[in-house]
């Protein structure tokens, strides 16, 4: 059985957190409407998405802390500020269009960790009936 941590690492890894399965992507920023394995529907309500704005937040944090702090480390005393701001701003450009997608997996795997999914969460199977939430 599955620890509750399970659809967390899932969501990292950026696979369905609910099944682990993969295809999950219909665009570098845009999951599709549903899990092609497990039929989870990744279409929720209106402002559902703010948690992953949040998660894409804090990689950028994360990011961007761990160039300046590394680059000051492995550099000092003779720091190149000057490629530190430029290449730090390039980063706060580019990760948030790059990884937007991926934060959106961690923020159902988080949704998911904390509200395990219910039945309602799954989209119909045209060839198999009802959906099953398993």
């Amino acid at each position: 059985m599955p620890s509750r941590a399970t659809p967390l690492y899932r969501g990292l890894r950026g696979a369905c957190p609910h099944c682990g399965g993969r295809g999950i992507f219909a665009g570098v920023n845009d999951l599709t409407d549903h899990c092609p394995t497990c039929r989870f529907s990744f279409v929720r309500e209106e402002g559902y998405w703010l948690g992953a704005m949040i998660v894409i937040m804090a990689l950028v944090i994360l990011i961007f802390g761990t160039w300046t702090v590394g680059g000051l480390l492995l550099t000092w005393p003779d720091v190149p500020w000057t490629m530190l701001t430029v290449v730090g701003i390039g980063l706060n450009i580019v990760v948030p269009f790059a990884l937007y997608g991926w934060s959106k997996t961690i923020w159902v795997g988080l949704d998911i960790t904390f509200n395990p999914a219910r039945i309602e969460e799954f989209a119909p199977d045209p060839d198999h009936g009802p959906p099953s939430g398993t």
